[in-house]
């Protein structure tokens, strides 16, 4: 009983054995209660000791005497009711239940653990989701790109609009690089749009056609950017007896120090500016007649594309709507 005492007053946790060992009257004891208080009494006390032992830990944090105290007055209780706390638990306030805690504290370690093995895990699982939706949608029929002084209308859907005129595609997939006067390549959002456009023009399958004003074609053409139209150019002349009418962009590179020649002469585009394709819908032309920039949109087709016949086919359509 002396060992009980000191016990008490030093704030240690005796032995879980000793617990077992104490008699009721030294439970009742601990919690403050008279040898002959009831049932009712005594959980009425060990809850009120419990939220006073909560209020502490709230103001002032936990410590290791209030824990000791916590366990001291449970294993008390615990011997009392033959119930069982688990005094591993170095929190005992909280909501979460113990074993649950224990569990989630075991898989953050076995996180930290191997984090490196985890961290790869979850890349690959997200890329797998991310082709997964990709390929689980509908496939564009024609990918397709805006460059220059072109920008969609904020209140239609350009791409359900082309889709409703074309009679070669049924899911248009469109973008915007848009260039005006007013752009600089000193501008980080301009740069980071010209590396996306260069990174689509060099990916096979990313980009089939580009509408682009005469402007931003100067620039492009130079890179190689686009595949050689005379082909193309040609079929269309055997079919339509008009198209002398066409306005065609021819190009071919400068030698460079060994005869070398990057860009070989052919034809890169073809200018349908006066197509009635694009009237009525969202899109909406930024030319700057002011500054000496005039309307114009050239058709090409990118350098990687792999969906060249239907990039073809979309041409015939551009030179040859009529409305509806």
């Amino acid at each position: 009983m002396e060992t009980n005492e000191t016990n008490q007053q030093d704030g240690t946790l005796p032995p879980e054995e000793d617990f077992r060992n104490l008699s009721r009257e030294e439970c009742l004891e601990i919690l403050g209660l008279p040898g002959d208080a009831a049932d009712d009494a005594i959980k009425k006390k060990y809850g009120a000791l419990l939220r006073q032992y909560k209020r502490q830990v709230d103001e002032y944090g936990e410590t290791y005497e209030s824990l000791a105290y916590y366990r001291r007055i449970t294993g008390a209780y615990d011997k009392l009711f033959g119930y069982s706390h688990d005094f591993n638990d170095d929190n005992p306030t909280s909501f979460i239940p113990y074993k649950i805690r224990r569990k989630y504290g075991k898989f953050l370690t076995w996180i930290e653990q191997y984090r490196l093995a985890v961290m790869l895990v979850v890349v690959i699982i997200v890329l797998a989701v991310v082709f997964i939706l990709q390929n689980l949608g509908p496939k564009a029929d024609l990918k397709l790109k805006f460059v220059g002084a072109y920008i969609q209308s904020l209140s239609s859907d350009l791409s359900e609009e082309m889709n409703e005129r074309s009679e070669f595609f049924n899911n248009v997939q469109i973008s915007f690089f848009t260039v005006t006067t007013e752009t600089s390549l000193l501008d980080a959002n301009a740069r980071t749009n010209a590396e996306a456009f260069l990174g689509q023009l060099m990916a096979p399958g990313q980009l089939d056609v580009v509408l682009i004003d005469k402007e931003s074609y100067d620039t492009w053409v130079k890179e190689y950017a686009f595949l050689p139209l005379d082909e193309i150019y040609s079929d269309y002349c055997d079919k339509h007896s008009d198209s002398w009418l066409l306005n065609i962009y021819e190009y071919e590179s400068e030698p460079d120090e060994d005869g070398n020649v990057l860009v070989p002469h052919a034809i890169y585009g073809i200018d349908v500016t006066d197509t009635k394709f694009f009237e009525d819908t969202g899109l909406v032309w930024l030319f700057d007649e002011e500054k000496g920039q005039e309307k114009s949109m050239i058709f090409c087709i990118a350098r990687r594309s792999t969906n060249i016949e239907k990039s073809a086919e979309f041409l015939s359509e551009l030179l040859n709507y009529k409305g509806e």
